[in-house]
């Protein structure tokens, strides 16, 4: 059985102070061997600054190192709200994994689509990603940490409340 339990971030700065919490997984179960798909969402909201950073971490209860094979599948971004026609409003991001001080990117987007509210991320790292995952030390498993970074459109007409973004995550692991 594979667990991810999801790790709140305690830290995240800029323009959308949630953004920290993008590609947290869901408590879930199941098999290991096979594709798997996670989802979370957060709040993009107005505000002074056009950048933002955050960081967001995944734990998963079985050793990543026992299987023979972990790629990463896709990473999409999906506004929630259906009146919501694109995801305009963020010009760009990118998704780096970090391993103590170095930093391997795995996932961009240079700018978003017109008229599209789904966006797949591009996924740049093609290779085994068990490398990534560490041992966490309050031994809890092993977590796999992910540094955010992007840019928001302030011209973009973001409603007031802000509008939540749907991310979803897919992994295969194999045996």
């Amino acid at each position: 059985m594979l667990t991810l339990l999801p790790r709140v971030p305690s830290r995240s700065s800029g323009w959308v102070p949630a953004l920290a919490a993008l590609a947290l997984a869901s408590t879930g179960c199941s098999i290991i061997s096979g594709d798997h798909e996670t989802e979370t969402r957060f709040p993009v909201r107005p505000g002074g600054s056009t950048t933002f950073a955050g960081w967001s971490e995944i734990t998963i209860t079985e050793n990543p190192h026992q299987v023979s094979a972990a790629e990463l599948r896709y990473v999409r971004l999906e506004a929630e709200d259906t009146s919501v026609t694109d995801m305009g409003f963020i010009r760009n991001i990118t998704g780096d994994v970090k391993v103590g001080d170095q930093l391997t990117r795995v996932v961009q987007k240079a700018s978003m689509p017109k008229g599209e509210r789904i966006v797949p991320l591009d996924v740049v790292y093609k290779d085994d990603i068990r490398q990534f995952f560490y041992e966490d030390p309050e031994g809890e498993g092993w977590t796999i940490h992910i540094d955010w970074k992007g840019e928001i459109d302030p011209s973009y007409p973001l409603p007031p409340e802000g509008v939540w973004v749907k991310v979803k995550v897919s992994v295969r692991i194999e045996e």
